[in-house]
């Protein structure tokens, strides 16, 4: 058999010694006492109480931090809300301006009438309403009803008989009814509008009532006036105070188209109003100064008719009297 070589015993006895020596030369650890073990025994729980305090306090402060990251984030969404309503306002505003840009471009192309012109233009229109009116009378004191279901026939008959006069041929009216407002209780009866086939037939039937001045039908007295525009109307109606004034006065006056008062003072003096505002202040349209004149005469005997109150009215309108 061959011979197996083993390694020296002396090496690892060597070795072995060598460990057994630096053990030795190691300093060995004194012996701890009972009560210094003991010692160290808090500081560890305060250790372990420190560690699980911190771990709280971390927990607390990360959901502290979620809930404030919640809060941004609801934030943030309002925030984007805001945004695309704010995107759809200015999309409607750029709308907006484009229709009103092309309005513009379309305003300067072809610019609208001025106030000016659009005031002719009504003045115009007004003028030729009253005169395809001019053939029409309004009539006013025939009771409510009286003409029953047939106005035509009732005036053709009641006018002639009223006014004593005959006509050519006969009286020829196109038409005839009430005017159109209601009937209110206590109010005076609503006037017939009357429309004539012959303009001279009716400056015939007005020369006629003003010839005889108080027209009567069954003690109703009847009065005849032209008809016309409902802005006429009004313009002429806005005169009422100064005619009222002038009628306790007793001075003549006159109303012309399309409503222009004119009257003559007792002084002599003639004033024209085409504006009542004016009027009242005593301004005519004509140039003519302030009306002014001592406390006499028509103001004196209109104080004497009217006092109390209507005095105060009188001082009032005492540019219009004189």
């Amino acid at each position: 058999m061959p011979n197996t070589k083993k390694p020296p015993k002396t090496v690892v006895n060597a070795t072995q010694q060598h460990l057994v020596l630096k053990a030795n030369a190691s300093p060995k650890p004194a012996n701890v006492s009972p009560d210094i073990s003991a010692a160290t025994e808090p500081t560890n729980t305060a250790i372990l109480e420190l560690l699980q305090k911190l771990s709280e306090d971390q927990t607390k402060h990360f959901t502290d931090l979620q809930k404030e990251l919640s809060e941004t984030r609801r934030a943030v969404v309002a925030v984007e809300e805001k945004l695309a309503d704010v995107l759809t306002r200015i999309t409607s505003a750029e709308a907006r301006l484009d229709m009103l840009e092309d309005t513009e471009d379309q305003r300067r192309n072809s610019p609208p009438a001025l106030a000016s012109e659009v005031e002719t233009l009504n003045a115009k229109l007004v003028e030729y309403e009253d005169r395809d009116r001019r053939v029409n009378l309004r009539i006013y004191g025939f009771p409510e009803h009286s003409e029953e279901k047939d106005a035509l026939s009732f005036l053709k008959t009641a006018l002639p008989d009223i006014l004593q006069t005959d006509f050519p041929g006969c009286l020829d009216l196109e038409r005839a009814h009430r005017s159109l407002a209601p009937i209110r209780p206590g109010a005076p009866p609503r006037p017939f509008v009357v429309r004539f086939l012959r303009f001279q037939q009716k400056e015939h039937m007005r020369k006629v009532a003003r010839e005889i001045g108080d027209v009567r039908w069954k003690t109703h007295k009847i009065s005849f006036y032209q008809d016309f525009s409902k802005a006429t109307q009004d313009r002429r109606r806005s005169f009422l105070e100064c005619k009222r004034l002038l009628h306790s006065a007793k001075i003549p006056f006159g109303i012309g188209y399309l409503a222009v008062l004119s009257f003559t003072a007792p002084g002599g003096a003639k004033h024209r109003f085409d504006d009542s505002k004016k009027a009242m202040q005593g301004q005519g349209y004509d140039g003519a100064a302030a009306m002014s004149g001592h406390v006499s005469g028509v103001q004196q005997r209109m104080k004497e008719l009217q006092p109390g109150p209507f005095s105060q009215i009188v001082e009032a309108m005492h540019s219009i009297l004189w």
